[in-house]
């Protein structure tokens, strides 16, 4: 379903300073994306231009983009029995090509966002592999964390963002690696080991998080409530406050690295530990504004609405009473955290992300929604009132819908879907970004037009067949599929709790 190359001004941005490292050795770019003057971009002191966003998936980006322009030597692209997708923001003509159907112009800048494309699959790959470790711990059940890691992968917007170039996956990647040390600190302190060496990590793993997208500071304080909250309890109990604070140590000494690490990246380019290049560059990203309109938006709206775009998780909210039995403390937790992160972006002018799918600033809480649907799975599986049968078809036909829905929005192609979409409305006389009206009108919702543009995967532009056929038929192939994989797994692991692996 991948696209197979950078459809977005923010990606385009992460990818030249990418190239930029693997190039000059700095993470200086040359000049502003064509038709996009000052975005995302502050002049350095030293007179250069810089990007605003964290460097942390640049930098991982630069060997595979050296590796890539290695590949490209061989000039494989002129292949002409291979289309090479059109990354839309190389030129000021690239998005145009790609509209007419025409073959782009500096094909070779192309097929180099194309090679490193493959890049965010195999984050989003990893992503849900952490995810299904830290399922199989909360929920003592195999088949219950495998059935819904696979659930995350395949019936939530994780798998189209996993064919952008945008922050998120690496984002959550991140974020989930430290949740999966503080669960497994949690389990050592109920068996009173220590745990120093996990709450390290953790404290690493989200620091990484800042280091990739700032946002993810917003975690923080509930990741460390979580890995400290315990020993709280065990302090009032016993009097003794060491503990505290060396755990409180031990987090704190890895999560300060890398955002160490960026404070001297913001010195070093900007003259200021704490400026990123959002106050001082030429374009205002967003401000703090009323929260009434991103609160509807982000929850409900036809274009940005995340009860519509993920159903699956916002069930989680529904079997949350069923979370809350099984652990308190933690779902307590998990609820301020995401009801936290809700009201926050709500208060931002750009809580809608832009042209993209769905609300993809909520993207990285979606697997701490999911937990309550991997408790619920293990009742199946390990306890002595599993649902009944009515219960379980409901559940099987609730999880292939939400399947059959991302099916539905990785063949569509959502950002050139939003500029066709511009482009209508202003032969109107109307400009949909001068206010947020468009994402509140169900007759501009990718929800039900999507499949009407353009379509995605760059695998599948040679088929000759509607996309709505298509739909059906890969739609099909991939229910059947999920059948199969769904009874194969309780006839396999029926009764079996999590393995020591977990």
């Amino acid at each position: 379903m991948l696209y197979g190359g950078i459809r977005t001004a923010d990606g385009e941005v992460v990818f030249r300073a990418g190239q930029a490292l693997a190039t000059n050795g700095s993470l200086a770019l040359d000049n502003d994306l064509a038709g996009w003057p000052g975005f995302a971009l502050a002049r350095g002191r030293d007179g250069r231009l810089y990007s605003v966003f964290a460097p942390g998936q640049s930098i991982l980006l630069a060997p595979l983009i050296k590796l890539g322009m290695t590949i490209n030597q061989t000039r494989w692209y002129e292949n002409k029995r291979f289309n090479i997708p059109v990354s839309f923001t190389v030129d000021g003509d690239s998005l145009k090509a790609y509209l007419l159907g025409r073959q782009p112009a500096h094909l070779e800048k192309h097929a180099l966002r194309f090679l490193v494309s493959f890049f965010t699959p195999l984050i989003a790959a990893a992503l849900v592999v952490v995810f299904f470790f830290i399922a199989g711990r909360l929920a003592n059940s195999f088949p219950a964390a495998l059935i819904t890691s696979c659930l995350l992968a395949l019936a939530t917007p994780l798998w189209s963002y996993s064919g952008t170039m945008f922050k998120e996956p690496l984002t959550m990647l991140w974020l989930l690696l430290s949740f999966y040390c503080l669960v497994r600190n949690a389990s050592g302190q109920k068996a009173g080991v220590t745990g120093y060496g996990w709450l390290f990590w953790a404290g690493l793993f989200i620091g990484l998080g800042i280091f990739t997208h700032i946002r993810t500071v917003l975690f923080v304080p509930f990741f460390f409530a979580y890995g400290i909250f315990p020993c709280i309890q065990a302090r009032d109990k016993a009097k003794n406050k060491k503990p505290v604070a060396w755990r409180t140590l031990a987090f704190v000494s890895g999560f300060s690295v890398f955002p160490a690490v960026f404070c001297w990246l913001n010195y070093a380019r900007f003259g200021h530990l704490m400026e990123t290049g959002r106050l001082i560059s030429p374009v205002t990203y967003g401000s703090f504004v009323p929260p009434w309109e991103g609160l509807a938006g982000l929850l409900v709206s036809p274009g940005k609405g995340a009860l519509w775009f993920c159903p699956i998780a916002m069930a989680g909210l529904a079997w949350w009473p069923r979370f809350k039995t099984a652990d308190q403390r933690l779902s307590r937790i998990m609820a301020a955290m995401i009801i936290f992160q809700w009201v926050f972006l709500s208060c931002r002018s750009d809580w809608h992300g832009g042209f993209c799918l769905g609300p993809r600033y909520l993207l990285p809480v979606l697997p701490f929604l999911l937990i309550p649907v991997a408790i619920l799975l293990s009742d199946w599986f390990t306890s002595d009132r599993p649902p009944g049968g009515w219960q379980r078809v409901f559940l099987i036909l609730f999880f292939l819908v939400c399947v059959m829905q991302q099916v539905y929005f990785c063949l569509g192609e959502p950002v050139s879907f939003y500029y066709l979409l511009k482009q209508e409305y202003l032969e109107r006389g109307v400009s949909i970004i001068a206010d947020n009206g468009i994402y509140f009108k169900w007759n501009a919702s990718p929800l039900i037009y999507l499949l009407e543009a353009r379509r995605g995967p760059f695998l599948l532009q040679r088929i000759d067949l509607s996309n709505y056929t298509l739909l059906f038929l890969m739609g099909s192939v991939t229910i059947l599929l999920t059948v199969f994989f769904i009874n194969l797994t309780r006839l396999l692991f029926k009764g079996i709790s999590t393995p020591d692996i977990l």
